[in-house]
């Protein structure tokens, strides 16, 4: 064997050992992002539970929904919008009832949260009253200052668009597109 085809012999071997250059590495299709998940708050002074009915008091006249990584957009929607667009599209709300999380002072300045499903929301000048299904925790008949915060939904409103996230609600992505 001579010097050259043994070191031909090496080359080839030790190059098997290399891991892949960049330029091989490029032509793998990169993971699709993560769709991110639009969550939405409501804030209010009080609220009351009773016969299966929350209603947030002197409720804060927008509600905000935002999304998380890997793009946060931020936006907001003023309650009857919310509202009304609690039916539209392909699985709402109205078709899939999101889960929510109550957070409030109750007695003595005390945190407390209880998770509920909401149905049927309605708007009624400075509240909004949901059907709501307790899920976790205690909801108390009345509370002082309260946060709601609610599940996104699944309603793909442009397939074809590169903005489409599929669990962000038609209005939502509609508000968001105007501010890319």
């Amino acid at each position: 064997m001579t010097t050259t085809s043994a070191m031909a012999i090496f080359a080839a071997a030790f190059c098997a050992m290399l891991p892949l250059h960049a330029s091989a590495q490029d032509k793998t299709p990169a993971p699709k992002a993560a769709t991110p998940s639009v969550l939405f708050v409501q804030t209010a002074g009080s609220f009351t539970f009773a016969d299966g009915v929350l209603t947030l008091k002197d409720v804060a006249p927008m509600t905000v929904f935002f999304t998380d990584r890997p793009k946060r957009l931020t936006g907001h929607i003023g309650n009857e919008g919310f509202v009304k667009g609690w039916g539209q599209g392909q699985n709402s709300f109205k078709s899939d009832p999101p889960n929510a999380a109550l957070s409030t002072l109750g007695t003595g300045g005390r945190p407390s949260q209880a998770v509920v499903v909401l149905t049927n929301p309605s708007v009624d000048g400075k509240a909004i009253s949901y059907q709501a299904k307790v899920m976790e925790g205690n909801l108390s008949a009345q509370g002082s200052e309260s946060t709601l915060f609610i599940d996104g939904a699944d309603s793909p409103c442009n397939p074809g668009d590169q903005f489409a996230y599929s669990n962000v609600p038609c209005w939502a992505q509609d508000a968001f597109s105007h501010g890319r």
